[in-house]
């Protein structure tokens, strides 16, 4: 939202404390690795920048969030854990899908394998439905078994956010595990200062999966009211190189393309318009997460359209709104190419119709105290289309479903306490009340509500560090292919690869919310001008302790013996053989047929600590980002969700500004996962090494033009990632060139 006249220095602070998300738990081991590793960075970066002649304010600026509190505030200030990466951060890692951004930060990754569209993110063990996606305030909504979790080339990104944690008081369903929120490129981001047009182009090359990929997006800004951006992008990538030499099929040809335009009719008011549009015609396995199977064509269509306006008055310190309309339809067709379902056209698509509006009111109640209230509706309907060859689909329903919400949140935060002069304590009430239903083309129906309210409290006794603390409850609603799904699941077999009979999938309309209950606490720090002037360093922790309910699961019932089927008509099973065949068990206990069920695990518990520390100066950056991870399904013992391992990444960089050029180093190192008593998902340790660098000309007669190179998987690592199939890519150097003009 636009900032409004009536925030003094004191209302602004307030805004640092209106709601998010957090995390902390324990490092073992990595602890001391991890401050060994900053102390000897910080004692090289005091010694170079003592030589240096060059200007100490090179420093990047603090990024700010949106998301986490639905207000702009510094990201490091928010009480919970929350990274926000910028356009040029984002460019630097010449990202080829949105995985890319996700390998340094805390408690996130990606699940699926190394093909896009096999890549589902997670955050803090949550996937899929548990966790929302956004686009330009657009909910992202697809979720498929196989098929991919989004679709938007990461090229046209000017932010992303990530919020860990509890988010329901504020986003309703699917706020479990967090929120990533995406934002498309402004003029600002590819202008500076009274530039009115300009763009860049560019081309990048992948050397593990022979990715080639072009890209132009442009900026016009005739006049300080009207932003306009606009790009598309053109990749082709083929098989992916795995660590272990082996090649994995796969097949992309990507076309994308944005628009977005603002339009102020003031500084305080205007309107947004935006278009985004990825389409990917791919041949790779039915089954995209898979190592290996039945290659299929596939047709991938994504398009996000949404508008609105914002309106914040001068002098008027209750009215900050801002209102957003949107329509997001995903689809993939897909057709195999061989065995029993070779040629038919294999369809499942999802049309998200949405419109959220809020307003946030800042109120002085006396010289030491502020309020900022905040209160909203959001109202959203899924529309949702399966089939197979026209008939009906396994597992993927026809129906839609329907959610409606309202939020209210207050921020109390009171000055100089306890004589403490700068001294700040911010807290943070809140709560969201979401009525939802669901029905499928077979007239089925379901509805409930869920009320989720939220805490936090945030105290920092000086200016340069804070402790939080907060309770949020969450949910995530059923969706319709847990509820209503039906048909063949997959076929059963014997042995001898002789079909004996089908896993059905079978409705439960009882199924409950997920839900949650999490208790969250850390703290942060930041100093400035510690070894040189105009230096940052920062550390922030958090743990946090979830308690679920109702964890939506699959249920996958097949243990008939097939040695020895039995194939002719007979009401019973004849003695000496071992099952009826082509008979569910829904009929008979005998029968060789099996089911696939969502159901609800009673309790579950997960818990973890995640730490981001950073120190960063005109000579050197240095990132240190660890998480750990714990969760248990009560009932059996084992990890539930998808658990990762305890993991440790750092990053080093040398900027080298007499050159225009910096070049760095990042390890990744992650300990072994056990997998409870499914031992598929046991995971060996894995160390990840890459190295980086760029050059961009700031001047002269090159000036404009920039070249990146990246080192990826360095040493060619046989690594598996926890819920993956296969193993991910092996060593692959990326380069990008690129050239920007403005005037």
């Amino acid at each position: 939202m636009s900032e409004n006249i009536f925030q003094t220095n004191r209302s602004m602070r307030l805004a640092t404390v209106l709601k998010s998300t957090t995390a902390l738990h324990r490092f073992g081991g990595a602890a001391p690795l991890a401050m060994a590793t900053l102390a000897m960075a910080l004692g090289a970066a005091n010694a170079q920048e003592s030589d240096s002649t060059q200007a100490p304010t090179t420093v990047r600026s603090a990024p700010i969030s949106v998301t986490a509190t639905r207000s702009p505030m510094k990201a490091f200030d928010v009480p919970g854990l929350v990274t926000v990466k910028g356009a040029q951060e984002i460019a630097d890692e010449i990202p080829a899908s949105l995985d890319d951004l996700f390998d340094d930060i805390p408690g996130v990754t990606s699940f699926g394998g190394p093909r896009r569209t096999g890549e589902v993110p997670t955050i803090r063990g949550f996937s899929g439905p548990d966790v929302i996606v956004t686009l330009d305030g657009a909910r992202q909504n697809f979720v498929s078994g196989h098929d991919g979790r989004t679709f938007i080339d990461p090229a046209f990104l000017g932010e992303a956010e990530v919020v860990r944690g509890s988010s329901s008081a504020l986003y309703g369903s699917g706020g479990t595990g967090g929120i990533i929120a995406l934002r498309t490129l402004t003029a600002d981001d590819l202008l500076k200062g009274d530039q009115t047009i300009g763009g860049r182009v560019g081309l990048s090359y992948r050397s593990g999966n022979d990715e080639f990929a072009q890209r132009i997006v442009g900026a016009w800004r005739p006049s300080d009211m009207t932003d306009v951006t606009a790009g598309i992008v053109r990749r082709r990538s083929y098989d992916v190189r795995l660590g272990n030499d082996v090649k994995l099929d796969s097949e992309d040809d990507i076309l994308s393309g944005f628009v977005r335009g603002e339009f102020r009719e003031n500084e305080s008011s205007g309107v947004r318009l935006g278009w985004n549009r990825f389409r990917n015609d791919a041949r790779e396995p039915n089954n995209g997460q898979a190592a290996a199977g039945t290659l299929a064509d596939k047709n991938i269509d994504s398009e996000t359209i949404s508008g609105g306006f914002f309106f914040n008055p001068p002098n008027n310190p209750v009215l900050d709104a801002e209102v957003t309309v949107y329509r997001t339809t995903s689809s993939v067709d897909e057709t195999n190419l061989t065995g029993t379902q070779a040629n038919q056209l294999q369809e499942r698509k999802l049309t998200t119709f949405g419109f959220n509006a809020d307003n946030t009111s800042n109120f002085a109640l006396a010289d030491d105290i502020d309020l900022s209230l905040t209160v909203g509706l959001d109202f959203y309907t899924e529309d949702a289309e399966g089939a197979l060859n026209g008939g009906v689909r396994g597992g993927v329903v026809t129906g839609d479903q329907q959610f409606y919400g309202i939020f209210a949140q207050s921020a109390f935060s009171f000055y100089d306490l306890l004589g403490l002069e700068g001294s700040e304590l911010t807290v943070t009430p809140g709560f969201r009340y979401d009525n939802f239903d669901s029905a499928d083309s077979a007239g089925n129906k379901t509805e409930d509500n869920q009320l989720s309210p939220k805490v936090s409290v945030r105290f920092a006794p000086t200016e340069w560090g804070f402790v939080y603390g907060s309770y949020a409850e969450a949910f995530r609603a059923p969706r319709l292919d847990e509820l209503f799904p039906t048909g063949t699941h997959f076929p059963v077999f014997t042995a001898t690869n002789a079909i004996v009979g089908f896993n059905t999938f079978i409705t439960n309309t009882t199924l409950k919310p997920q839900s949650t209950d999490t208790w969250e606490g850390g703290l942060g720090v930041e100093f400035e001008n510690v070894f040189g002037e105009g230096d940052v360093l920062q550390a922030k922790g958090g743990y946090y302790s979830i308690k679920g309910e109702n964890f939506l699961t699959t249920q996958v019932t097949q243990t008939a013996d097939t040695t020895n089927p039995q194939f002719f008509p007979a009401p019973i099973l004849v003695p000496g053989f071992t099952c009826r065949a082509f008979v569910s068990i829904t009929v008979d206990p005998n029968g060789c047929g099996g089911t696939t069920q969502i159901v609800n695990v009673a309790s579950a518990e997960l818990d973890g600590f995640e730490l981001e520390t950073s120190y960063d100066s005109s000579r050197i950056r240095v990132t240190l980002a660890g998480s750990t991870m714990d969760t248990k399904n009560k009932a059996t013992g084992d990890p539930i969700g998808v658990e990762q391992p305890d993991q440790l990444t750092a990053d080093l960089r040398l900027k080298l500004p007499e050159i225009d050029s910096f070049i760095g180093w990042q390890a990744t190192v992650a300990d072994k996962h056990d997998g409870g008593t499914v031992t598929a998902n046991d995971r060996k340790s894995y160390q990840v090494h890459e190295v980086y660098g760029r050059w961009r000309a700031e001047e002269g007669v090159l000036s404009g033009f920039s070249i990146g190179v990246t080192a990826e998987n360095l040493f060619d690592e046989e690594y598996q990632r926890v819920s993956s199939e296969t193993l991910e890519e092996g060593r692959s150097v990326l380069v990008d060139v690129s050239y920007r003009l403005a005037w």
